[in-house]
């Protein structure tokens, strides 16, 4: 009965290369996948044969024998001495941790620095610079915050036993990954494993993407062609996976519903050297402002760390521009000046000379906005990872989302598989990854803008509240742990905890 039901699938046709995946994108969610799509394949076989069903065993792993990863940019590659590869930094929660170590490239990381402690400082409570008239003359305000402004954090967060967090570098998870993938990939060469096929193909991309029209609960397989400087090869496919980022073209394909908001921000980003601190340097800090501006201190060693500040464009522009001395000038008086004995001084910006003379720094920016597909999926195609949910990197979460995306999908495509289910239906595998999607999202998308929203419109309502939550002994114990539960990925671990790549 598996076997006839498995075998009905619509067929693809015969005149184009045919996939049973493609991933599209080969950024870090998109490696990911791929990695997590080749080992769920190693799974299916390996769980079935080891009940004495071989032939069953190779015809559930052949539901994903032709795997294939598309990205229009270069393959990435790290490269320590680069400095501009230390720029861009990703904060992991201990769950996706585990996800990345179960697809094999956590050990490969030399760079996956744990952070202790969050501390976070409002300007409302701790500025040294904010005047008496800028401060609440409410009595009720007053006899909370105080008449003077204070260097404790208004919220705490530590756990000395294992660490909330790691701070990683984007470009070597990114190519940590794609050696993983590759590594699977020769894997299969190896084993003359001739129905069974990896490709990978980077500088390329996809164009005249066609899927079977809304509504379509089974159909023919999509078709795109697959574009390089020196071939174009047409393309059939099961599924397709949006995996690009912010500018994802499927998400343009799909015209799918979404939530949006130009938070008329932009991302200021360096990487920096500290003074060094007695405890190695082992807490991320975060400072609020009265004008909306967050500034963040992502430790990455004992003496580094990376700078996210989320400011208005125009001012994002001056900070590119400002000379070395006026930058550690300007973000020490947002970072080390609110509490000088516990926040780091800022020491320098890494900075190089270009083989044309140039002084090259390294800093950069981007811009933020919220995009959350309400429907990240249509027959034959799905999205994941920011093409489906970019949001504003005050909570560090955007990858950790994208991870939780690849282990939700590969449950629900295990589950499919086993029940003799097209993986290319919008109901037995879009409609349930949605659901799960949006169960991991959605409240990391409220918290955080409830967050920002209070901490911008009603600052001193909020340095209140988080004052409350940080001194009240039973509701901080309580509001704490729930908050870690949510942050740190413990809730979806418990709701997913059959997947393999969390075991």
């Amino acid at each position: 009965m598996l076997r006839r039901s498995l075998s009905t699938l619509a067929p693809s046709p015969a005149t184009a290369q045919s996939n049973e995946v493609i991933v599209s994108g080969g950024g870090l969610v998109g490696a990911a996948m791929m990695a997590s799509l080749q080992q769920l394949r190693s799974h299916l076989h390996r769980r079935s044969a080891g009940h004495g069903d071989k032939s069953g065993a190779a015809l559930l792993a052949s539901q994903l024998a032709r795997l294939m990863l598309v990205d229009s940019g270069k393959r990435p590659v790290y490269d320590a001495s680069n400095m501009m590869h230390r720029l861009r930094t990703v904060s992991i929660t201990p769950v996706s941790s585990r996800i990345i170590d179960n697809l094999g490239a956590w050990k490969q990381l030399t760079t996956k620095h744990p952070y202790y402690r969050i501390a976070v400082r409002h300007e409302q409570a701790n500025s040294p610079s904010l005047g008496a008239g800028g401060r609440s003359s409410s009595f009720f305000m007053t006899s909370v915050l105080g008449d003077r402004t204070s260097c404790e954090p208004l919220l705490e967060f530590t756990d000395l036993r294992k660490p909330v967090g790691f701070i990683c570098l984007n470009a070597e998870l990114n190519s940590c990954m794609m050696d993983v993938v590759e590594a699977q990939q020769c894997a299969l060469v190896d084993t003359n494993a001739d129905a069974t096929h990896d490709t990978v193909c980077f500088e390329a991309h996809l164009q005249e993407v066609q899927i079977p029209s809304q509504g379509t609960l089974e159909g023919s397989w999509g078709s795109a062609r697959l574009v390089s400087s020196e071939a174009r090869t047409d393309l059939s496919f099961g599924l397709l996976l949006g995996c690009e980022g912010r500018g994802s073209t499927l998400r343009d394909v799909l015209a799918t519903p979404s939530l949006q908001q130009d938070y008329a921000q932009t991302a200021f980003v360096c990487s920096v050297r500290l003074e060094k601190v007695d405890d190695g340097n082992v807490c991320s800090f975060q400072n609020f402002f009265r004008d909306g501006k967050i500034i963040a201190l992502l430790p990455t060693s004992e003496d580094t760390a990376n700078i996210v500040f989320s400011t208005t464009q125009q001012h994002a522009k001056q900070l590119l521009a400002s000379t070395q001395e006026d930058l550690i000038t300007e973000l020490n008086g947002r970072l080390c000046a609110f509490a000088v004995n516990d926040i780091p001084r800022i020491l320098e910006v890494p900075q190089a000379t270009t083989p044309d003379g140039k002084v090259c720094r390294a800093q950069g920016s981007f811009p933020l906005r919220l995009n959350l597909a309400t429907t990240p999926y249509a027959p034959r195609a799905i999205l994941l990872g920011d093409a489906a949910h970019s949001i504003h990197p005050l909570a560090g979460q955007g990858l950790n989302l994208g991870i939780y995306d690849v282990c939700a999908l590969t449950s629900v495509l295990e589950q499919a598989i086993r029940s003799g289910q097209d993986i290319g239906s919008s109901v037995a595998v879009g409609q349930v990854f949605a659901g799960h999607m949006l169960s991991h999202t959605a409240p990391i998308i409220t918290g955080m803008e409830l967050i920002k929203k209070l901490t911008h419109c009603t600052p001193g309502l909020a340095s209140v509240g988080m004052k409350v939550l940080n001194s009240t002994p039973v509701v901080s114990t309580l509001a704490k742990d729930a908050i870690l539960q949510l942050s740190s990925g413990a809730l979806f671990a418990a709701q997913h905890k059959c997947c393999f790549l969390l075991q």
